[in-house]
């Protein structure tokens, strides 16, 4: 084999190599925040992450009969209701709880939809209500702010927050709905967990 030759194919390796091993945005920004020792578990309504299953339906049941908040399409989401940026502009904002086998809660699932939402009515789709339910998010679990996240597996348009161990997971599901998800990264990346 040549100098030039293996020179190549010595370079070659050395590049795919460090592809290989190139982290992405995503994983050092999660890797940074697990570090620095914050533990974020607190979540809008009082709950918590960490509750039980049990504490969860407590909670909900409270604050639907303080009028809060109220059962969601098909009882599969609690619901809330909150005012848009534009005046008489309503969005629900549908939510229920992620527990592992234990039944603890370990997240939170919740979907945004804008109340007037029609096929026809193009202002009112998701990819609109996107950017106000990011505020919203960020209003109501203040920190970092979200930033775009290309990974494979998420959709094309998914934006990430994480503040210590809470991970806020956004995108557009489909034409009506936003969906997002809070995590505990502490039950996702134990290996992380300082």
């Amino acid at each position: 084999m040549s100098r030039i030759s293996f020179v190549v194919v010595m370079g070659s390796l050395l590049l795919f190599l460090g592809a290989c091993t190139r982290e992405s945005n995503y994983d050092r920004l999660v890797k940074t925040e697990m570090a620095n020792g914050v533990y974020s578990d607190s979540l809008k309504f009082g709950l918590l992450l960490g509750d039980t299953r049990k504490t969860f339906y407590t909670k909900c049941w409270e604050l639907n009969l303080e009028g809060v908040i109220s059962h969601g399409p098909n009882n599969d989401f609690v619901a809330y209701e909150l005012e848009g940026v534009n005046e008489g502009e309503r969005i629900n904002h549908l939510f229920y709880g992620i527990f592992d086998d234990e039944n603890i809660m370990t997240g939170l699932d919740m979907r945004f939809y804008h109340l007037g939402w029609a096929p026809w009515n193009k202002q009112l789709f998701a990819d609109q209500l996107l950017p106000k339910a990011l505020d919203t998010l960020e209003q109501w679990y203040p920190g970092n702010e979200f930033v775009r996240v290309d990974r494979e597996g998420l959709p094309r348009e998914t934006y990430v927050k994480v503040d210590g161990n809470r991970q806020i997971l956004a995108y557009v599901l489909d034409d009506k709905e936003v969906k997002a998800v809070i995590t505990d990264l502490r039950k996702k990346y134990p290996d992380l967990v300082r």
